[in-house]
């Protein structure tokens, strides 16, 4: 697994010699580095698929986003989202089709087709992009999965590429966490509704919030957290409203993985790799200093050093 990670990062690292790309793909030949990192077994979903099940499916298998495709043809439709599954839940305009469409039922709405709520035009790199390209993508527009396509005319899905995929190795960068990390963090509280914090996640492109209690961290609630309370079904009835009213206490995971201020970045990447998380809350003690994700890595080791 180091192996594989370690020739990851010595391509990122010839990519990166060559000077900053825009997001388009280079006309070339043969295909770009990012195929070499890639992953080629890709779970797609039909834009028939119900929301719940993709909700299912991004928890099973790790990802919070899932291209759409032709099943016949596997060309590129959208992108199943989950900040978009949260939008729907409360979080944004989505909600309009939960309330309107299905008049506020619950049941009916969760089974409706993620053709709903998909991005329909999701941002792609053809199989002769670069390991650059995606790594600035992942920068400036926060996407964790991007498809690559056989080309730009057919739209074929023949792998995707993660942060996971791009992630250095766990080595000592010669950078604390306290000089990378973010230090104005939004938090939730245990009491939190599902709503007010599927509110809170989309407006601000979070993806997990520390849940404080008397100054203490007690928790992290993460957007898996609420598309496990989608998979499991344990459900209040059929209204709306009372499955949005959900506490955050009920849902969060309570053991928290953290760091510390004085840790090495390096760090980061060993703990991503080790449990899966993409962030984690900075405490001392158990006071919040601050949260550090993948992005702050990739922002620190792909574009802070060449400046």
């Amino acid at each position: 697994m180091m192996a594989r990670a370690e020739k990851k990062y010595s391509d990122i690292k010839g990519s990166r010699d060559r000077g900053p790309k825009e997001f388009k793909t280079h006309v070339v030949d043969k295909d770009g580095d990012i195929m070499a990192v890639s992953e080629k077994n890709v779970i797609t979903v039909p834009s028939s698929t119900t929301i719940k099940t993709v909700a299912s499916l991004m928890r099973e298998n790790d990802v919070r986003r899932l291209p759409v495709v032709d099943p016949g043809t596997r060309r590129l439709e959208g992108m199943a989202r989950a900040i978009d599954i949260l939008d729907f839940l409360g979080g944004g305009e989505k909600y309009n089709i939960l309330a309107k469409d299905y008049k506020g039922n619950f049941l009916a709405a969760i089974n409706a087709p993620i053709a709903r709520i998909m991005k329909t035009n999701p941002v792609f790199l053809d199989r002769k992009a670069s390991v650059e390209d995606a790594i600035n993508i992942m920068i400036d527009r926060h996407s964790s999965c991007i498809p690559i396509v056989d080309n730009g005319k057919s739209l074929t899905v023949v792998s995707v590429v993660t942060e996971r995929d791009i992630l250095p190795p766990a080595v000592d960068f010669g950078v604390k966490i306290k000089q990378v990390m973010q230090k104005k963090v939004i938090i939730s509280t245990p009491g939190m509704m599902l709503s007010d914090v599927s509110k809170i996640m989309v407006r601000n492109g979070l993806r997990r919030l520390p849940v404080i209690l008397l100054e203490k961290v007690v928790g992290v609630v993460t957007i898996f957290d609420i598309l496990g309370y989608l998979e499991k079904g344990s459900y209040k009835g059929i209204n709306a409203e009372e499955n949005l009213s959900v506490r955050v206490q009920d849902i969060m995971a309570p053991e928290v993985t953290s760091v510390r201020p004085e840790q090495d970045l390096g760090d980061v990447c060993r703990l991503v790799r080790e449990t899966g998380f993409g962030g984690f809350p900075v405490v001392s003690g158990e006071r919040l200093e601050g949260i550090v994700t993948t992005t702050d890595v990739f922002r620190w080791v792909y574009r802070s050093k060449k400046e």
